[in-house]
């Protein structure tokens, strides 16, 4: 990953270069939107697979959901451009040991966001959606649209991404010194219950979900701890 001089920057350099990687970020999930959008179609079955079929309401309805997760697709497709963007932007506040360190974390955040999401179609949207659907009755037949049941899938499946970004989070700033491996022992109770928490709040009511996330979130937390103590870095207060 290339990273930036360590000539001084002024603000507006700053947002000049911020205003180039924004726009190279967008451009590259256009770019991933328009290589998906063929098999939209086939990609919108796939994720329809838990409910069976699906209606649209509105005459456009079903040509923006495509849209949408064509959208989806394609920012996933786009991930490692805009990861690699993000944090050679941020390599402008660190040292080149931070540099050099910040090049192994793109594929791993990656690989983590791509777990997350995996996760979350696979396992937790199919047990949601049947726990959510079992609340229906002879009376109260369900009847999911397809632009709900879509943004509802891509909801949950980013947040499953971004909360599998903890370890990523976690080790990044114990390198940059602002926590320490013991502080995070010390808290580990406070975390686990904070964890089961998260999980509640971001997947429907249903138990599998939210331990199918809660149960993650502390196995990745402490994946950070053996990786802090692997590395051998000293502690932050």
């Amino acid at each position: 990953m290339a990273v930036t001089s360590d000539v001084e920057m002024t603000i507006t350099d700053h947002l000049e270069e911020l205003r180039w990687r924004m726009l190279k970020s967008l451009a590259a999930i256009l770019f991933g939107m328009i290589a998906v959008w063929g098999w939209s179609s086939e990609m919108l079955s796939f994720l329809a697979k838990p409910v069976g079929n699906l209606v649209f309401v509105a005459p456009t309805e079903a040509f923006f959901t495509r849209m949408k997760v064509s959208l989806f697709g394609g920012a996933l497709l786009a991930l490692p451009i805009v990861l690699h963007q993000v944090w050679a932007f941020t390599a402008c506040a660190m040292s080149p040991q931070f540099r050099r360190y910040a090049t192994f974390i793109v594929p791993f955040s990656y690989v983590f966001f791509l777990a997350g999401t995996a996760l979350s179609i696979f396992v937790v949207t199919p047990s949601a959606i049947t726990f959510l659907i079992g609340y229906g009755s002879t009376q109260v037949a369900p009847m999911l649209t397809v632009g709900h049941y879509v943004e509802f899938v891509t909801t949950l499946a980013l947040a499953f991404g971004l909360v599998f970004q903890l370890p990523i989070a976690l080790l990044f700033f114990h390198r940059a010194g602002l926590i320490g491996r013991a502080s995070l022992v010390e808290k580990r109770r406070t975390i686990y219950f904070a964890s089961f928490v998260l999980a509640a709040f971001l997947t429907p009511p249903d138990v599998i979900s939210q331990v199918a996330l809660g149960l993650p979130i502390i196995i990745l937390f402490e994946a950070s701890l053996f990786a802090m103590r692997w590395t051998g870095d000293g502690d932050a207060s």
